[in-house]
């Protein structure tokens, strides 16, 4: 997760400590999408960022579910899937796609932590890597082609927003493992207003657009991902980076589409 968060624009309509500036930062950050306009984020800490990631993400599954919307109606479901999928991975520039990629270059393979973070600050991606990306994409569009179509558009939705609330309660909850990193740079700044924020943006969508028991698997699910991941860092690296908050957010997304397929072939979950 290499992309500066930070943008020059400036603006007399928003200033630094302003919501709508840490907003901007949150979405030029995670996104490839233009800002509706220009905003002064020069000035802002950018863990007050943090805040702002799941509205990102629902954003984003807003723009996912119109193209599945689109796409399933006139398609073969597997080819909407790899489509969606596409447009998806397309959205976020690859950013996290790539932090998973080298956090299995870095965290699998037997090393000591000091090559493990040389090995995932190297923008050359190994084999542990390309074949993690493989199987996590794999897995994503086999779960797309999956999903029950009366809960496809909800999930769209949802998945970027609970992926991003994870990375901000990894952010919060876990040391990071390189000094002046970007993982350390998101932590400045964020406190437990930007924490309960983001996790009342992540979870309320969630039970709104869910039935309850499939949202209660989910986010269950969510979180026994960001604790696996998070533990297997912390063992190897002895923290979280950049990279591990993005292998954070692919893990989720996966494991979300995962955990709804499932769900939904339990009657007793899906009634």
């Amino acid at each position: 997760m290499s992309r500066s968060p930070i943008s020059n624009h400036q603006s007399p309509i928003a200033n630094p400590q302003s919501p709508i500036s840490h907003f901007a930062l949150a979405w030029g950050l995670l996104t490839v999408l233009p800002f509706p306009f220009k905003v002064d984020t020069s000035g802002v800490v950018p863990g007050r960022a943090a805040g702002w990631f799941p509205l990102v993400g629902l954003l984003m599954g807003g723009v996912l579910a119109a193209v599945g919307w689109a796409l399933y109606a006139v398609l073969p479901a597997g080819l909407a899937a790899a489509l969606t999928l596409a447009v998806w991975v397309a959205l976020t520039g690859m950013l996290h796609l790539d932090g998973f990629m080298d956090s299995c270059d870095g965290l699998l393979p037997p090393r000591d932590p000091a090559r493990r973070l040389e090995i995932m600050k190297d923008s050359r991606v190994g084999a542990f890597g390309v074949v993690g990306g493989v199987l996590l994409l794999l897995v994503k569009f086999n779960a797309l082609a999956a999903l029950p179509p009366a809960v496809r558009l909800p999930v769209l939705v949802l998945a970027p927003a609970l992926a991003r609330g994870a990375m901000v309660w990894a952010m919060f909850r876990y040391p990071t493992a390189r000094p002046g990193g970007m993982g350390q740079m998101f932590r400045q700044g964020m406190g437990r207003r930007e924490v309960v924020l983001a996790l009342l943006t992540t979870f309320l969508p969630l039970f709104l657009l869910l039935p309850w028991p499939v949202a209660l698997v989910v986010a269950a699910v969510c979180w026994l991902l960001i604790v696996l991941v998070a533990r297997l860092a912390i063992a190897r690296i002895h923290g979280l980076t950049g990279d591990v908050y993005g292998a954070v957010g692919e893990t989720v997304e996966a494991g979300v589409l995962v955990a709804v397929v499932a769900a939904a072939s339990w009657p007793w979950l899906a009634g």
